[in-house]
């Protein structure tokens, strides 16, 4: 397949979008590249490199580690508040 990537001027990945396969691999008009890949996996914006053409993804970047954690919701709040409460509440109704 392949992609278009815009880089910085150290061939940092900065962005990439698809492209039609019929598209020449090389530079484009707005000074960007064209590559062909195999595949996506190592994509990573700001965390990968291009070099000769090839995408080069930092060594030891884990993606997975790199997601935030959501944070619960108000009403998520709510209900654990809730629920604590209860159990709170069943435990000092049970002791006596």
């Amino acid at each position: 397949m392949k992609i278009k990537v815009w880089t910085d001027n150290n061939n940092r990945l900065l962005n990439w979008a698809y492209m039609n396969d019929s598209r020449s691999v090389g530079s484009t008009d707005d000074g960007q590249q064209i590559i062909e890949i195999d595949s996506t996996n190592g994509l990573y914006e700001n965390h990968a490199s291009i070099i000769d053409g090839q995408v080069v993804p930092d060594a030891g970047y884990d993606p997975d580690a790199d997601r935030p954690t959501p944070e619960p919701s108000p009403e998520q709040q709510m209900i654990a508040a809730l629920t604590l409460e209860v159990a709170q509440l069943k435990a000092a109704k049970s002791s006596d």
